[in-house]
């Protein structure tokens, strides 16, 4: 399909093109996506395999299972015909523990390295057995006594703590490292193209034809989509392992969760990015291109450490007032979205202040590009850039 050369949105789609194309022909941009998926697949795995319920072999012998009482739901029972045999399954580690009983005694057995639950379970059922004993000698009515214990209680009642779990906090800060990732990895590559475009010279062949916010935006627009493709294939990476694994695999963001962190990382993204052009405007050399990079990178980095703080109180009054204010919305609206802290309305009102941002900062970049992305040679500074 043939463009038009002429008018704004003509020349943005030429150099949006070329960017993508740069982009999809790269064999390293599908082999970082594939990383990504891989590891996400392995997170997943992990939480899956963590929350999987595990289930203990306790041997008992010198009476019969049902003596014991009933026990826990990840403790299986297994006969034995002696304690010597007892001893030898648990020994050869056929079985984690062992509950024998000789005479009117009762013994545990367990080895060394018997998980903890194994061996508390193996202790309860010993003292079921041993507490059933005491009660048959003193001839107690086990039967009414069980009923006045179950009509006394006790009565769960939970108060309090209703917020996040552990692992849903965790997941939603992994969650918000990988935004961070791709905000700082992507926006490098913007800064980098402006570099390499002006060491060439090719940046003044291009604006021949074409003003500097057009190539500017064209620029930002297709390196950005290329990493919202990212993003897309990361999130249904997480669809895909959480619907594969089930509910053992709880604790990771929903997927009205995941969309708003792909939508937020755009907003953030846009951000940063024009930032990072700019910055690229001010050096004609590679190596000069850190220097100049430090103040944006200070810049992205403070909501990283702002969204590690609000992670110890979600709730806390700072962090409801924090969580408006732009670049901080960015990472700190998708960590409360994953954990069901905000609501669509929230988010609309940051939203709207993330565009006022980042439409202030396409402005300052714009100007800052413009008044520097044709001197070659001595590192522009930020101040006389912005006030040529």
């Amino acid at each position: 399909m043939s463009t038009p050369r002429n008018g704004t949105l003509g020349d943005v789609w030429l150099v949006y093109r070329r960017e993508i194309d740069a982009r999809l022909k790269s064999k390293g941009y599908f082999i970082g996506m594939l990383f990504m998926v891989i590891a996400v697949f392995g997170l997943v795995a992990g939480l899956y395999y963590a929350n999987a319920p595990k289930t203990h072999t306790v041997a008992v012998c010198g009476a019969a299972q049902s003596s014991f009482g009933t026990p826990p739901e990840d403790i299986r029972l297994t006969s034995c015909a002696d304690e010597q045999t007892a001893r030898d399954r648990v020994t050869d580690k056929d079985v984690d523990a062992a509950v024998t009983i000789t005479g009117s005694r009762v013994s545990v057995l367990t080895r060394t390295d018997t998980p903890t639950q194994a061996k508390s379970s193996a202790i309860t059922l010993a003292q079921v057995w041993a507490t059933q004993r005491a009660y048959d000698r003193q001839q107690i009515d086990t039967q009414q006594l069980n009923l006045d214990v179950a009509a006394a209680g006790p009565t769960l009642v939970t108060v309090g703590g209703n917020g996040p779990n552990g692992t849903e906090i965790g997941a939603a800060i992994s969650m918000v490292v990988v935004l961070f990732m791709q905000i700082i990895g992507q926006g490098s590559l913007v800064a980098q193209g402006v570099v390499e475009e002006k060491s060439t010279r090719v940046i003044e062949v291009l604006l021949a034809t074409l003003s500097p916010l057009r190539l500017m935006m064209g620029k930002v627009a297709g390196i950005g989509t290329a990493a919202v493709l990212q993003i897309v294939v990361l999130v249904a990476a997480v669809v895909g392992a959480r619907s594969m694994f089930g509910d053992q695999a709880e604790g990771l963001p929903s997927t009205a969760a995941l969309i708003s962190a792909t939508l937020w990382f755009l907003l953030t993204f846009t951000l940063f990015a024009y930032l990072f052009a700019a910055a690229g405007s001010l050096v004609s050399r590679p190596e000069d291109l850190q220097a100049v990079l430090m103040p944006v990178m200070v810049l992205a980095l403070a909501p990283v450490g702002i969204a590690a703080a609000a992670a110890g109180d979600l709730n806390a009054g700072w962090v409801g007032i924090v969580q408006y204010v732009p670049p901080f919305s960015g990472l700190l609206m998708p960590l409360q979205a994953s954990v069901g802290n905000v609501s669509l309305l929230q988010q609309l009102v940051a939203a709207a202040l993330m565009v006022v941002a980042t439409s202030a900062c396409v402005w300052l970049a714009a100007r800052i590009y413009a008044n520097s992305v044709l001197k070659i040679g001595s590192v522009v500074r930020w101040r006389h850039a912005l006030v040529a």
